[in-house]
Order: C-alpha cells, then sequence, then structure tokens
C-alpha cells in the first residue's frame, strides 16, 4: 500500500512523534510510506524507507494550496487536523484518513476559527464521512457526539525501550539534595506552561520548600520566570536524553489544558518519575492511582499536589510502582499494529483504494 503522510510540518511535538513512528512502522512492514510537509525540523528517528516530500509552495498558505490542488493518484492520504483532511478530499476523493489526535478546537482561542473548524467537522466527519483514528476512547466519543461519527481508537503508545528508569549521576548528584521537579516549557497555551510556572512560584513562597527545590525544563528556551529558584533550561532533547531528565527528576508537573492522549506524562511513567497532571490528561492518569489529577487552571491545586508529592514518599512510591504498569500496558509496538490493522480496516470497509 502507498500511503502519505499530509501536514504542514514535522516538529518535536508528541503528534509528530506519533506520525513518525507510525510512518517508520508501516514502512518496516512493507508499504511504501511518504511524509509530505514543508518544514522537516525534527529529532525524531525516522525509517530509513520512508521519503520526505517537500511541499513546492512555502508557508501555511502553500501548504493549504498543495492540499487542495495535490493528487497523490493511487496512495492513501493521513492528515491529522481536519482542515487538511477535509480539503485533502477536494483532490483525492475518497482516499483520505483523518488522524485524530485532539478537537482541534482546542488550537485556537479566536471564536472566528473555533466556528470555522467546527464546521468543517460537519463537512469532513458527518457529510463526508471521512474514516477517522482517534487516539483515546474520550476523544473519539467526544468528535462522535457532536458530528454524529464513528471513530476508530488506536490509543497513543510508549517506547519502553527507550523509556525506562535510567537517571544520570551527574544530573542527580548536580541537585546536591535539592528536589528537582520538571516542566513541559512551551508557548502553546494548550500545554498550560503558564500555570506550571505561577503554581511553581506559589510552592516557592513556603520557605521551607523554597531551600530544597529546583526547576528543571526541557522544550522551548526560558529565562527568569521562576522567582529566586534554581533553574536548569535542557532546551529540546533527544529520546534518550528525556528518558535520563525524567528518571532523574523527582516529580513531573504537566498542567495542560487540552489533550487527546498525552506522551509526557505517559513516558515519565515509564521513567520512574512521580507526576502532578491535569484532568486533560484522563486518558491515562488516575487520581491516586498513577498520579495526582488536578482540574484544569487550578494553580493553587497544582502547588498544593507538588508539595504534598514532594513530602511523601509513600505516595511516590505508589505512583512509580503503578506509572511504570500503565506504560508498559501501552507499549508503542502494540499501538503500531493497531494502527495498521486500523488503516487497512478502515481501507476495505470504503474500498478506499
Amino acid at each position: 500500500m502507498k500511503i502519505v503522510f499530509f501536514r504542514h510540518s514535522l516538529l518535536n511535538r508528541g503528534g509528530d512523534k506519533m506520525v513518525a513512528a507510525y510512518a517508520s512502522f508501516l514502512a518496516k512492514q512493507g508499504h511504501q510510506v511518504s511524509i509530505a510537509a514543508n518544514r522537516f525540523e525534527s529529532v525524531h528517528q525516522l525509517h530509513p524507507l520512508v521519503s520526505l516530500i517537500p511541499l513546492k509552495l512555502p508557508g501555511k498558505t502553500g501548504t493549504i494550496l498543495s492540499a487542495l490542488f495535490t493528487n497523490y493518484r493511487d496512495s492513501l492520504v493521513i492528515a491529522d487536523i481536519i482542515p487538511m483532511a477535509s480539503i485533502l478530499t477536494l483532490s483525492n476523493r475518497n482516499r483520505i484518513i483523518y488522524f485524530a489526535q485532539d478537537n482541534d478546537e482546542s488550537y485556537y482561542s479566536s471564536s472566528i476559527m473555533r466556528s470555522l473548524i467546527r464546521i468543517l467537522y460537519h463537512f469532513g466527519l458527518g457529510w463526508l464521512k471521512i474514516p477517522a483514528i482517534a487516539v483515546s476512547r474520550n476523544l473519539a466519543d467526544e468528535l462522535g457526539n457532536a458530528y454524529n461519527a464513528s471513530l476508530s481508537v488506536v490509543p497513543n503508545g510508549v517506547d519502553t525501550g527507550m523509556f525506562y528508569p535510567d537517571p544520570l549521576h551527574d544530573y542527580v548528584a548536580s541537585k546536591a539534595g535539592r528536589r528537582a521537579v520538571l516542566l513541559f516549557s512551551r508557548s502553546d497555551w494548550r500545554k498550560g506552561f503558564d500555570i506550571a510556572v505561577k503554581a511553581i512560584n506559589k510552592v516557592a513562597i513556603d520557605t521551607c520548600f523554597k531551600e530544597k527545590l529546583e526547576v528543571w525544563t526541557v522544550g522551548e528556551a526560558v529565562i527568569g520566570r521562576f522567582e529566586g529558584l534554581p533553574h536548569r533550561d535542557f532546551g529540546y532533547v533527544d529520546e534518550a536524553g528525556l528518558r535520563r531528565i525524567m528518571s532523574s527528576a523527582d516529580l513531573f508537573l504537566y498542567p495542560s489544558r487540552h489533550e487527546g492522549l498525552p506522551l509526557m506524562p505517559l513516558e515519565a511513567m515509564a521513567c520512574g518519575c512521580p507526576i502532578v497532571c491535569s484532568s486533560a490528561s484522563a486518558a491515562v492518569a488516575i487520581n491516586g492511582f498513577n498520579a495526582i489529577v488536578v482540574e484544569n487552571g487550578d494553580e493553587i491545586g497544582f502547588a498544593s499536589s507538588v508539595m504534598k508529592l514532594l513530602n511523601d514518599k509513600t505516595l511516590c512510591e505508589l505512583f512509580i510502582i503503578n506509572g511504570r504498569c500503565t506504560a508498559l500496558s501501552m507499549g508503542l509496538d502494540e499501538a503500531c499494529r493497531n494502527f495498521e490493522e486500523s488503516v487497512i480496516r478502515l481501507c476495505n470497509k470504503r474500498e478506499i483504494l
């Protein structure tokens, strides 16, 4: 089967990681796989058999025009945002699969854009009945109920051959007895980094915690956001680097506002790092079982939960054990096999090719 993953960019986000993983797996299974995009700036590894197709027209406008006018002939085309999936149907007829990694409304704050996305969902899922795969049952139900559609479910998976407890001595020693709280720094409003900063600064008001706490960040560069706390900015790192950081940290704080199925909390669990996260991560996090789950946007709740977990060694150990079990039950290999089976099943059902 010829398969094209069509997207604007392949970067370092969780969704990009899953596309890279699925494209690589499908290529290893003998499918002819390509990724068509305008930007390729990713640390995620691709199988050598996956070919990259740079779009000829630059910018987001170029991506839209490419989706509108490019016919990929006898290829199945997989798009992971509903605008691209809907536009691609105009030139590629019934050879489209929508890979829903989140509700695309969550990407926008503008009421006009959110209304436009809802129209495109009604058009793509409701009227055209584009076959779709969602990354979680919660997301499938949310979109299915809203747009009278039936979505297959293939939960994201974590590569437990890459993510496992692997603390780095230098990182542990550098803490000098302090406790390191790890944050994901990204300007995307959905990821809640602003909430994380406010929560950590509330923790720092407590003199006792301020003396034994430090902050680690991965992702976009961070300068001067934490009030008097030691701060180590790792920037963007590859998977091996992230594994060592997560394994060496004492807690991962992830107050995201919206998720399809979050990868970073799952990776932290695989590395034995206890987590405090928002209810947006409910697809993998169970309050009191493998995480402390706080309602979206509750800065005080996140601050108090960080202090509670850092003070409770028994609870940390429980989360480490149960988190590892959760991660091992959601392996990447199984996710890849399920994704291929779902793609083939949807193709046969709709006679896409």
